[in-house]
């Protein structure tokens, strides 16, 4: 059978009758119609209705109602239904005909390049006891603002305040080397080092990074570099996060830093991404790198006291990153958290208090004092990766998180106590 139609006539007694036409063709000969199969009558039922597939090349119209011969239909691709179509056979190829099938050709994809090894200069490794630290460092620090553009009376004001805090460390934002030039100075005067961060975004390439490099050596201070600032989150793009993106900016900016003698600094606030940051080094061939690099954690910890280890979300939410450095690469890198600590007011747990003012100090005075008891609040010691601890935020009108300056006024009890502790040199484990 090459092919068939199926016609559905409905009666007026509300009777569906199906009749199966066959035709029957042969080569040469005219299409001669069978004689109709006349189903049963049934009482019609709802069900899906398909149209039968006609072999037939020849598409013409259909037949009138009521005509004996109907005329057969363009060939259909029938849609989904649970009932069975007819069922067509294929046209026999006629004995003594070669047929010639094309060859199957299945496309070869085309391989990922894969990225040229960095080129590197041969820079001596570092062990943690041969990273510079300020005199009388005490590990504690704060993040200094959040604009990269600095007025030299509002800098002078700042760097009093640091002072009168006693901290040895910060970390800075920076546009160009003017910028740098008018802080770094004050800066090294004061004794701090200081963490510098370029102003860029991880889909910008950073430039000058030499010159800021060689700048700093000049007036003794040591070049501690951060790249880029919490590079997964999406306010730190314009348009899609592109982890791809910020990996090639990134291992740039690393090798450029390495060259010229610098530190080079990862931030990162995704567990998945530093993995991926580390993995992408490695296949640059930039392991050297791993031992002239720090990472910048920012612990913040909610309202959660300062022995909470449930999860990343405490100020002791930089150990989950240093287990990922061992498994990665073998060792832990130094550490300087760049942000973290207790926001103002914040109640994100309603298991804990609110921060308030008392909370705020009590909390911050029991992190500082980690350096001087060399103890951390969940009663392990202090790890000698962790350098220092800058918390959000010195000075900011807009923030009020901002221990100076805020529309919800200063935090004047965490300032005065920090302010008390008595002064101290933290001691390392060779040094105890």
């Amino acid at each position: 059978m090459q092919g068939g139609i199926v016609v559905r006539k409905q009666t007026s007694a509300g009777v569906l009758v199906v009749v199966v036409v066959l035709l029957v063709a042969t080569a040469g000969c005219n299409l001669v119609p069978a004689s109709p199969t006349v189903t049963p009558a049934v009482t019609a039922t709802a069900r899906p209705t398909f149209t039968a597939v006609v072999a037939a090349s020849s598409p013409t119209t259909a037949s009138a109602p009521g005509s004996a011969t109907p005329s057969p239909r363009p060939p259909q691709t029938p849609s989904a239904s649970a009932y069975p179509y007819p069922a067509t056979s294929p046209t026999p190829i006629p004995s003594g005909v070669s047929v010639t099938l094309p060859p199957t050709h299945t496309p070869t994809p085309s391989p990922t390049p894969t990225p040229k090894p960095l080129k590197l200069a041969n820079q001596p490794p570092m062990t943690i006891q041969d990273w510079p630290r300020p005199q009388g460092d005490n590990g504690r620090g704060m993040h200094f603002l959040i604009h990269p553009y600095f007025y030299e009376d509002d800098l002078d004001k700042q760097v009093a305040r640091l002072r009168y805090l006693n901290v040895k460390w910060t970390l800075a934002l920076y546009a160009d080397e003017n910028q740098l030039a008018k802080a770094g100075t004050r800066f090294r005067d004061a004794g701090f080092y200081v963490v510098w961060r370029k102003s860029k975004r991880p889909y910008e390439r950073i430039y000058g990074l030499e010159e800021d490099i060689h700048y700093l050596q000049s007036i003794g201070l040591p070049p501690y570099m951060q790249i880029y600032n919490e590079p997964s989150l999406g306010a730190e793009w314009k348009g899609k996060v592109n982890q791809a993106t910020y990996l090639e900016n990134w291992a740039l900016a690393a090798r450029d830093i390495y060259n010229a003698g610098g530190y080079v600094g990862l931030q990162l606030v995704n567990e998945g991404w530093l993995r991926a940051t580390l993995r992408y080094l490695k296949m640059r061939k930039g392991d050297p790198i791993f031992h002239r690099m720090f990472f910048i954690p920012h612990p913040y910890a909610l309202n959660h006291p300062p022995d909470y280890t449930q999860d990343v979300n405490g100020v002791l939410g930089f150990l989950p990153y240093a287990r990922i450095f061992q498994e990665e690469i073998g060792f832990v890198p130094p550490m300087i958290a760049g942000e973290g600590g207790w926001k103002y007011n914040s109640d994100a747990d309603a298991r804990y208090p609110k921060v308030d003012d008392e909370l705020h100090r009590d909390y911050h005075v029991e992190l500082f004092n980690w350096f001087r008891t060399g103890r951390l609040s969940n009663g392990d010691p202090l790890p000698d990766y962790l350098l220092a601890f800058c918390p959000w935020l010195l000075s900011d009108k807009l923030d009020d998180n901002a221990w100076y300056d805020s529309f919800a006024g200063d935090r004047t009890l965490t300032i005065e106590a920090v302010h008390a502790i008595p002064p101290f040199t933290r001691k390392f484990s060779w040094e105890r």
